[in-house]
């Protein structure tokens, strides 16, 4: 607990210029790695629940990262490694404290400009950007200026050429159109709506996975579809592939956006009550087939996560991780306690793939046949390792700080992979921090078990660079 308030001490004093909202001018000091680690504090955030930090490496080698500081403001940061000098800046855009769906993402494009976006949750759209070598110049802007009022789920990404594109949901859970923008010319243009916000049967709202690119060029994705706010009127897991957007492939057919559920071809369609997520996860085999996986109820009521892939003209599904007990998949908000799952990054040789998945305290690591959605313990190629482990939290050296204290609601260390560009481009390092879990995005409550969940200490921000340098 010492080295912990000694660090944030350390990192409340660098910040200082910054404390103030009625000041939003850079703020730059010289650092000096943690050479153990080593380790670099970039500032002090916000835990009072898990929430995605938005980060990117430029060409140059620069980290940005934009996150909620100690008093919740939206702050940018960059760090260059050559002269060891970081920069701040607190945008006036400021944080609740405790909606996990006020993620914040950053891209930085090709003329080192960076764009950042972010804390909206069907609110008005939050967006900045600037050169990257002058936080000075980055404010807060409309990007096009049209339905930007309810904005979720900001995303920044390239289409085949390269060009930076954005993402995002205007309207609301239950009742949301996705539009998509692109970044010409120095400004943004509106590309055109890609998932629709009706079916013939009323209202709907598009769940779409991240955006998969073949080696041809062609974009995949997998979308859970839901009828209301409720999640347990998520009723079908579909899929469709695109190389501008515009125009789609479905089995074969092209369809002209915005995607419906009946114009995508069905993986699964359970329908309504059935326990289906809206958190379908998709990756490509060695060959390049798509596999997706989701998780629903499975046949005997518990939550399972299932893997589905293409065999012929038809959708091949098979539950691969059997849970034991039912976490019950209704209401809204962040929920806490349900599956998590994902394509590990491992590069493999074979048709198989690296799956992780929690159910309950129980996580596994497996080996996915892509074609056969066979599962296998896990091995890394030339090691070895356990089909199942208890799920265990991230091996952080004591002296970066980032052991939760006591008193906070099941805090635990938090870590994201940062990329160069921010998209698409090769992992550069890991930001790390600690934060409480998500909770239906409503306050954590102080209780004698934990006096400060609902006034967390901030957290160090720590970059870790992947070449240590």
């Amino acid at each position: 607990m010492k080295s912990l308030h000694s660090l944030l001490f350390a990192i409340m004093l660098l910040t200082a210029a910054c404390s103030s909202a009625a000041r939003p001018s850079a703020n730059c000091e010289t650092v000096r790695p943690d050479q153990s680690a080593p380790a670099v504090p970039i500032g002090a955030t916000w835990s009072g629940v898990y929430v995605d930090i938005g980060s990117a490496v430029s060409k140059d080698g620069v980290l940005v990262t934009a996150f909620y500081d100690a008093e919740r403001y939206l702050t940018l940061a960059t760090y260059d490694p050559d002269d060891g000098r970081i920069c701040r800046k607190r945008l006036p855009s400021r944080f609740g404290g405790w909606d996990a769906h006020n993620t914040l993402v950053v891209a930085v494009d090709a003329q080192n400009r960076v764009h950042v976006a972010g804390n909206m949750h069907a609110s008005p759209l939050v967006y900045a950007a600037g050169p990257l070598d002058d936080l000075d110049a980055v404010t807060l802007s409309p990007m096009i200026g049209r339905n930007e009022d309810s904005a979720t789920y900001p995303h920044f990404l390239h289409d085949r050429a390269g060009n930076l594109m954005f993402l995002y949901r205007d309207g609301k859970s239950g009742n949301g159109l996705w539009l998509l923008n692109i970044w010409r010319h120095g400004r943004w243009e509106r590309l055109g709506p890609l998932f629709s916000s009706r079916d013939a049967k009323g209202p709907v709202s598009a769940y779409p996975s991240a955006f998969v690119k073949d080696r041809s060029g062609r974009f995949h994705v997998a979308i859970v579809w839901r009828r209301t706010p409720d999640v347990a009127t998520n009723f079908a897991l579909t899929y469709a592939s695109t190389r501008d957007f515009q125009q789609w492939d479905v089995g074969g057919k092209t369809v002209t956006g915005p995607l419906a559920p009946a114009m995508m071809e069905v993986v699964d369609a359970p329908g309504e009550q059935q326990g289906l997520v809206n958190n379908a996860q998709l990756a490509l085999s060695p060959s390049g087939k798509p596999v997706i996986l989701f998780t629903k109820y499975a046949a005997d009521g518990h939550n399972a996560v299932f893997a589905a892939t293409k065999s012929g003209n038809d959708w091949l599904l098979r539950n691969i991780v059997a849970g034991q007990s039912r976490a019950v998949v209704s209401g809204g908000g962040s929920m806490p306690g349900l599956p998590v799952f994902r394509f590990a990054d491992t590069a493999r040789r074979d048709q198989t793939l690296h799956v992780s998945a929690v159910l309950g305290q129980k996580q596994s690591e497996l080996l996915l046949d892509a074609d056969r959605l066979t599962v296998s313990p896990w091995r890394s190629q030339g090691g070895s390792g356990s089909g199942q482990v208890r799920a265990a939290s991230p091996n952080f050296p004591k002296s970066l700080g980032l052991a939760p204290p006591s008193g906070m609601d099941k805090a635990a260390p938090r870590s994201t992979a940062v990329r160069q560009n921010g998209i698409d481009g090769p992992v550069k390092g890991q930001l790390r921090w600690f934060a409480q879990q998500i909770n239906q995005d409503q306050p954590h409550a102080c209780k004698p078990t934990a006096p400060l969940a609902c006034k967390p200490p901030p957290s160090p921000l720590i970059w870790l660079p992947a070449d240590g340098g």
